[in-house]
């Protein structure tokens, strides 16, 4: 790795997954590469948990700041999508012209419906962006996307 102090280091496979789940001690566990050299840790209470080696030990410590940032970003990204509740799409005017698909879901408290149609969300009042978050929003859309992919795909398989 190149010892320009501004070069940010570049996270490679990373991945997430929930451990103790359902527990008091629920956490994020983490992976990911830099330059082949493998790290892990927890996230916890918008905290960092490294488990051994510590990235200090290999890549030295004027990168451990950015890769905090870029992990704390990528897993409050994560944590938000476990917001969304009772996520429910199905079809709407099926088998006419305006076939499109139709989602509800709750956030906050809140209730939120929608159309996708040709790959474009189009919301219902109350729009989420006047309450919520942008990143939160972006994390809902990815999920809605998804959730209409894996739709799709099931479809598919079917016939």
């Amino acid at each position: 790795m190149p010892d320009n102090k501004n070069a940010k280091p570049k996270l490679e496979d990373f991945e997430v997954e929930t451990v103790f789940e359902n527990r008091v001690h629920e956490r994020l566990a983490f992976t990911f590469k830099i330059d082949g050299d493998e790290f892990k840790g927890h996230f916890h209470e918008d905290e960092i948990l490294w488990l051994h080696p510590h990235p200090r030990q290999l890549i030295g410590e004027s990168k451990v700041d950015s890769i905090e940032a870029t992990i704390q970003s990528t897993m409050r990204l994560h944590g938000i999508s476990k917001e969304i509740k009772d996520l429910e799409i199905k079809p709407a005017f099926e088998d006419r012209i305006h076939e499109r698909h139709h989602f509800s879901l709750q956030v906050q408290g809140e209730s939120y419906n929608g159309f996708v149609h040709e790959g474009e969300i189009q919301w219902f009042h109350p729009q989420p962006q006047q309450k919520l978050e942008d990143e939160l929003v972006q994390a809902i859309e990815s999920e809605i996307h998804e959730k209409v992919a894996e739709q799709e795909q099931d479809s598919k398989d079917e016939n």
